[in-house]
């Protein structure tokens, strides 16, 4: 019997179905992010910006003492910036800041090839974005204007 085109050759593998797992994922928090929004008692706010593409991301954070009691963020950003953001205010919220750093550093060393073990189980669909280094710029800026939010960034 032929093969038809799109047929597979082999048998698939298991990383394909969880690759497209987590590009769907990725979709789902661009198309409906999470915590995009306006923070108007923010105690910090940064902005990062990609002057190659133009995407801006502007973090805001709410602290009581050292706990991150609220996280949103607005601008623009393709697709993995966004729902990277969207992401990050959910990993984040509740958690002191020491804890919310240790997942932004996670994060980082994730996308650097290192420990997956470390993330937070909402943040595995990041894990998409590890093999193409192009991208992870765009992954790590929200988590960059977070660091500088919480550490008293305003602008």
């Amino acid at each position: 019997m032929p093969i038809a085109p799109g047929d597979p050759v082999g048998p698939v593998a298991p990383t394909a179905s969880i690759g497209a797992m987590y590009q769907e994922a990725l979709l789902a928090h661009y198309r409906a992010p999470h915590n995009r929004r306006e923070l108007p008692d923010a105690t910090g706010v940064a902005t990062h910006r990609n002057p190659v593409c133009g995407d801006e991301i502007r973090v805001m954070v709410r602290l009581d003492g050292h706990r991150v009691v609220d996280v949103a963020f607005s601008g623009r950003g393709c697709s993995i910036a966004t729902a990277s953001a969207s992401m990050m205010t959910e990993a984040v919220t509740g958690r002191t800041v020491r804890e919310a750093m240790a997942v932004a550093d996670a994060v980082d060393r994730m996308l650097a090839g290192g420990e997956e073990g470390a993330l937070p189980v909402s943040l595995t669909p990041l894990l998409g974005v590890a093999p193409f280094a192009g991208r992870h710029g765009c992954a790590r800026m929200p988590w960059q204007a977070l660091r500088d939010a919480v550490h008293g960034g305003s602008g």
